[in-house]
């Protein structure tokens, strides 16, 4: 298999963890993921970072959210 580029787009580095790409800037917003921009605009972060910080974040509802529509 082939190295992983080292820099890859927030929606690749989404399709390369299986999330959502939204998932990706509020882990950028929230000062957990390195990125920067390229010259097009585009938002790029560490591949390596990403693969690093997806197994400690857990999936799905906190305890103690009771399920069905949250905040109506």
């Amino acid at each position: 298999m082939a190295d992983p580029k080292e820099w890859v787009t927030a929606k690749e580095a989404a399709v390369l963890i299986s999330r959502h790409v939204s998932q990706i800037y509020r882990w950028i917003d929230a000062g957990r993921l390195a990125s920067r921009t390229n010259a097009s605009g585009v938002t790029m972060v560490l591949s390596k970072a990403v693969l690093r910080i997806e197994p400690s974040v857990r999936r799905g509802r906190p305890r103690g959210v009771p399920s069905g529509k949250i905040g109506r």
